[in-house]
């Protein structure tokens, strides 16, 4: 399995299902491993006491510093085997690997600056009290012209078989 994500990424092919399956397999595993993280900071509030914001400055003065490292290693790890994945489906297709990431990377940018992200602000109760607080939860939400061309790129990385854009050689 890690050969697949993390070697080849000059000369392996993978097709359809297979890419497919590692997308997905990638996609649970990066899931799984934030939700590790959140059980693991509910663990440690729970040990030390059940106070959140104490158990944050705790746990942001003793790891704060490795644990910024860690998250930002993970997704390195992540986003250089999703692209290695991608650019082996690509090949597997017959296309330039470079120029076509290059250009899904071009559109995505020219769709981002064009639809800018929106902000979303949810006004959630969180605590009852006597005076009825609430608290504001801020998102920033992706465009839907950038989730569609999202979706449309990995239905053609899924849909389209190998060898479809390969020049045949007519003898």
């Amino acid at each position: 399995m890690l050969k697949i994500y993390f070697s080849e990424w000059g000369t392996g092919k993978l097709q359809r299902l297979p890419y497919l399956g590692y997308h997905i397999l990638l996609v649970v595993m990066i899931i799984a491993i934030i939700f590790a993280g959140i059980f693991a900071v509910g663990a440690t509030e729970n040990l030390m006491g059940g106070d959140l914001v104490e158990t944050q400055k705790v746990l942001m003065d003793k790891f704060g510093i490795a644990a910024m490292i860690g998250i930002a290693a993970l997704m390195i790890i992540a986003i250089f085997g999703q692209v290695n994945i991608l650019g082996k489906r690509i090949r597997d297709m017959g296309l330039p690997v470079l120029w076509t990431i290059l250009g899904i990377i071009a559109i995505s940018l020219v769709l981002n600056v064009v639809f800018p992200p929106e902000e979303v602000t949810l006004s959630a109760t969180a605590v009852k009290t006597a005076d009825a607080s609430a608290t504001a939860i801020e998102a920033t939400t992706t465009n839907m012209f950038v989730q569609i061309f999202d979706m449309i790129i990995f239905l053609c990385l899924v849909l389209i078989p190998s060898n479809t854009f390969r020049k045949k050689n007519h003898e």
